[in-house]
């Protein structure tokens, strides 16, 4: 088992084929794990997960490459016998295991790797949990965005709910299984033993909410929406229009609204008793957005974020796609991985943040089975094993030094 005073020597399988635990996985890779990418022969469902890079063989998913770098690859079918006893071998070498089975084979997955093996430690990620009336109900990435709360309070008021964009609420549930998987670690240091991380992505987007819920329960409101201001509680903290865009504007406390007065040259409002707390400004923010519109129409993005902060207010540009690839804070933070398997200048998000576990280089997503040889090795198999699983059609191998 590794050393857990550090992320290296860590052992991951990821036998999970949803964005939350492949998402969780790259994390603890990020952060110096060996993390295992377990798929079927055929591939894993993340492989075909839209949007396309290409459309010829082999096919290429953004999704896959992204949630799949700094991972290896191998390629095994656990669903027969000989599959599983494979997959045995493999989890008598791992700490953590990651999975996004329905909840009852979550379950009986449990019993099953964790009998023989009290230090493994399990992390189920699924929707709603591993029991309950909804445990292992189908979802996708609209219903996992409307169970928790956040489809109702996202768009215009006058309008339908909007879910925010592609599959947030995975990878919020993604980063909590880490989390588990961490806590559960330092569990193990003081007990020796491993545990069942049970997460689900309901619970998670639920337990975000801040003040929403406790509006309910204690003031019988129920918060609602309020397109792109923060709503019922605070303003500004919206998006303003500028000459040649948009900003984003937070001012919630009174310090930052009396600074943000003078810097749009109108300090009589920070006098005015009409705007002399966060609730009463929002319930005129309309007014209070039309004295702004002058100063800030007349500037450009680059002018009025320089300007606000330099009065000690929270301001940002709303940045384009392409703005993003090219900002100076992430090149100067060295923020971009480049994998060249997808072609000569393609980058993608690196590594959230920096540890000294972390990875040294950049690992690109494995081709399918491009590590099953050496991991099935590593795990105590001879090639005469490895050779028999292969003609049966259990293991794909492929790669650098496999025939």
């Amino acid at each position: 088992m590794a050393d857990m005073s550090g992320m290296s020597g860590l052992r991951v399988l990821d036998l999970s084929d949803n964005v939350s635990g492949a998402y969780a996985a790259r994390l603890l890779a990020t952060a110096g794990a060996e993390v295992t990418l377990v798929e079927p022969t055929s591939g894993s469902v993340l492989r075909s997960r839209p949007p396309l890079l290409t459309i010829s063989d082999p096919m290429r998913s953004a999704a896959f490459e992204y949630l799949s770098a700094w991972k290896r690859g191998v390629a095994l079918d656990w669903s027969s016998w000989a599959g599983w006893e494979a997959l045995d071998r493999l989890l008598d070498h791992a700490d953590i295991v990651i999975t996004t089975l329905p909840a009852s084979e979550a379950l009986t997955f449990d019993q099953q790797a964790r009998a023989a093996r009290p230090s493994l430690i399990h992390v189920s990620a699924t929707s709603y949990g591993l029991n309950g009336p909804w445990a292992g109900w189908r979802s996708s990435d609209l219903t996992d965005w409307a169970a928790g709360g956040y489809l109702y309070i996202t768009g215009d008021p006058l309008r339908e709910p909007l879910q925010g964009a592609g599959p947030w609420a995975s990878y919020v549930a993604g980063i909590a299984a880490a989390i588990g998987a961490m806590a559960a670690l330092h569990a193990r240091r003081a007990t020796g033993r491993g545990q069942l991380v049970d997460v689900g992505a309901m619970e998670v987007m639920a337990s975000a909410h801040q003040w929403s819920l406790v509006m309910w329960s204690h003031q019988g409101r129920i918060k609602h929406r309020a397109n792109n201001r923060h709503a019922e509680a605070h303003h500004p903290v919206s998006l303003m229009q500028v000459g040649d865009g948009w900003v984003c504007i937070a001012a919630p406390t009174q310090a930052q609204w009396v600074n943000l007065c003078v810097a749009l040259e109108l300090p009589e409002m920070a006098d005015d008793p009409r705007f002399a707390t966060a609730g009463l400004r929002f319930d005129v923010a309309e007014e209070i957005d039309g004295r702004f519109a002058p100063f800030l129409m007349a500037r450009t993005r680059t002018e009025v974020v320089e300007h606000l902060q330099g009065f000690h207010v929270p301001a940002s540009a709303v940045l384009s796609m392409d703005e993003v690839l090219e900002d100076e804070q992430l090149q100067a933070r060295a923020f971009w991985a480049y994998p060249e398997p997808l072609g000569e200048g393609v980058k993608m998000p690196g590594m959230p943040f920096e540890l000294p576990s972390s990875p040294d280089s950049f690992r690109a997503a494995p081709e399918l089975g491009a590590d099953t040889r050496d991991v099935l090795w590593d795990a105590g198999l001879g090639n005469g094993e490895i050779a028999s699983l292969a003609d049966a059609g259990v293991i794909g191998l492929s790669g650098a030094g496999d025939d």
